[in-house]
């Protein structure tokens, strides 16, 4: 059997190697030439995987190991029986390790309080469920915004998105959707800012098309008083390097990014595909686990997130792209992004016995049942 594996994904060759041939080629480049003799395709958010790209080929599973799976045509892969896996909640952790590392920043620069006020959740699934959770805890009033959920559920616990912009905080975990009911490509556009009041926090780690760039920028040159955090964009890897400089805390598309998110993706999409080729795979995801990350420092909240990951030195990174020829910040996105240091995730971070309640609530030292691969 022969298997192509984005080079980035986490311990790629180790984890299929019972399968057979493993091809590691970058996400980017892998092409039909690649596919053509390959039984299973798996990649990361970088590669469109659709008819174009398996059309003349045998694969006969693909794996994503992303919580979401905008990039791929299952449609398409279902309609030809062909086997489909994606890893949904594998980054949920880190994700909300960095909308709270954010905020820590933005305090730590004077833009937003951390820990008070009130926080709209916009889509409450594996890591919207689980920010919402963590802020809550750390005092925040959420308001969780889901519309699917909602009409699911009966809408009890759930607010409309116009109630959600009025938070102090807003962040985004909602899939790309780009027609039907639930469309969230542009979701926050020209009306949706102008709803937010002056001095809140627009945050956004779920898709750059989410947040129509223009808008923002229209909305950013009529003053400062829109507080963003941002960690994906519209256009990836050529990002706007004109709406770049206007961001408070900009990082690379990395918030899902720490050694346990990644390999626990990798984990999952292995799992889906030893089932799929009845193959046994004794791949343990635990035993890439580096040894613990030393204790985070200091007593207060803020200063002990920072200690753990601060996001500002992933922001001085992407900004680096702009002293790049115009030609080259696309191939330097990808660069900047995939040479990021790796990071843990706040429950491996030790921290001390008598550490406040505050700080335990920012998930430092505390890991979630939710992780684990069954």
């Amino acid at each position: 059997m022969r298997l192509v594996v984005d080079e980035n994904m986490a311990a790629g060759r180790r984890a299929f190697a019972a399968f057979g041939d493993v091809v590691t080629v970058p996400g980017r480049e892998i092409d039909t030439e690649d596919v053509s003799r390959a039984d299973a395709l798996m990649v990361r958010s970088v590669t469109r995987v659709d008819r174009a790209l398996l059309g003349g080929s045998h694969v006969r599973f693909v794996g994503t190991a992303t919580s979401g799976f905008d990039h791929i045509d299952h449609e398409w892969l279902a309609d030809r029986g062909i086997g489909f896996a994606y890893a949904p909640g594998c980054n949920a952790s880190a994700v909300a390790d960095w909308v709270i590392a954010a905020l820590a920043a933005l305090h730590a620069a004077g833009r937003r309080r951390f820990g008070s006020g009130s926080v709209g959740v916009v889509g409450a699934g594996h890591v919207g469920a689980r920010v919402a959770r963590r802020l809550g805890a750390l005092g925040y009033s959420v308001r969780l915004c889901d519309p699917p959920r909602a009409e699911a559920e009966g809408g009890e616990g759930f607010v409309d998105l116009a109630t959600a912009l009025e938070s102090d905080v807003v962040t985004l975990h909602v899939p790309l959707v780009d027609e039907g009911p639930y469309r969230t490509r542009g979701l926050i556009d020209g009306a949706a800012l102008e709803r937010m009041p002056a001095g809140s926090v627009l945050m956004n780690a779920a898709r750059g098309g989410v947040v129509d760039e223009d808008a923002l920028a229209t909305r950013l040159d009529d003053g400062p008083d829109l507080v963003t955090a941002i960690d994906t964009w519209a256009g990836e890897p050529a990002i706007d390097a004109g709406l770049l400089p206007r961001i408070d805390l900009a990082t690379p598309h990395i918030a899902g990014h720490t050694v346990e998110g990644r390999l626990r993706g990798t984990a999952i999409v292995a799992k889906a595909a030893a089932r799929h080729f009845g193959i046994a795979n004794g791949w343990d995801w635990c035993s890439e686990l580096p040894p613990a990350p030393g204790a985070a420092s200091g007593t207060d909240p803020v200063e002990a997130v920072l200690s753990a990951w601060d996001p500002r030195a992933d922001d001085g990174r992407l900004r680096g792209l702009l002293r790049q020829p115009p030609g080259e910040r696309g191939r330097g996105f990808d660069r900047i992004r995939a040479s990021c240091p790796q990071r843990r995730e706040f429950g491996s971070v030790r921290v001390g016995g008598d550490a406040p309640a505050e700080i335990e609530a920012t998930g430092l030292g505390v890991s979630d049942p939710n992780d684990r691969i069954d």
